[in-house]
């Protein structure tokens, strides 16, 4: 190692020098609307909310994973279903300050439940189109696609970022991945950030196994 590496190597170590991040950094799996991340659960949520000066409004409950797993076990089983009885929050809605309103989604999965979909509006009339854009510039930075002349701002996975703000005959083409994007459409700011239908179609495996392994399918019947 020559003299110049040694004092490169020294000041990483120390913390002195950092190096450019790559070009696409703004990943919306791990940006944050309100302090709330894709996969927070929600004690997490309600410390962030109240950190960002929110106060909760509505918490509104739903089957955990394990409930929905025995009710399906008991289905393929052809016995009786569990009471109904909700263990898990599908939703957490809270106000902010300023008029905002948060909309907090989970899914549930085996370990609990999720942050899956965080939407915050605020009216046009408490916050303007040109203060909106400015702060969503500052927080996450350049969009990766921009649409509805300049109303709709679309932050992709880097994965998508060639498709990001695409649209077919089914709908957007980036949303199997997680996206956040903001909007100062019909006289209202708004922000969404969602996890995408690839981790709905994980889920949705997860479910299927976790049955399976508690109701396994007969290999063979009495034909």
């Amino acid at each position: 190692m020559t003299m110049y590496d040694r004092i490169i190597f020294a000041a990483v170590a120390a913390g002195l020098l950092t190096f450019a991040a790559p070009a696409h950094a703004a990943d919306p799996a791990t940006m944050d609307v309100a302090g709330i991340r894709l996969g927070d659960t929600p004690q997490q949520v309600k410390a962030a909310l109240q950190q960002a000066g929110y106060k909760v409004t509505e918490t509104r409950k739903t089957e955990s994973f394990a409930q929905r797993v025995a009710v399906e076990v008991a289905n393929r089983k052809g016995a009786a279903a569990p009471n109904p009885t909700y263990a898990g929050i599908a939703e957490i809605i809270a106000m902010g300050p300023h008029q905002e309103r948060a909309d907090i989604q989970f899914a549930q999965i085996a370990g609990g439940d999720s942050v899956s979909r965080v939407e915050v509006t605020i009216p046009g009339t408490a916050m303007g189109d040109a203060a909106m854009k400015a702060q969503l510039t500052a927080k996450y930075g350049k969009p990766d696609a921009v649409k509805d002349q300049g109303l709709s701002w679309h932050w992709c996975a880097p994965q998508a970022v060639k498709i990001c703000g695409m649209t077919y005959t089914g709908g957007e083409l980036d949303t199997a991945w997680p996206t956040l994007r903001g909007s100062t459409a019909m006289g209202a700011n708004s922000i969404i950030l969602e996890a995408g239908t690839d981790a709905d179609r994980r889920l949705s495996q997860a479910f299927e196994a976790a049955v399976l392994a508690r109701a396994p399918k007969t290999d063979r019947a009495a034909f």
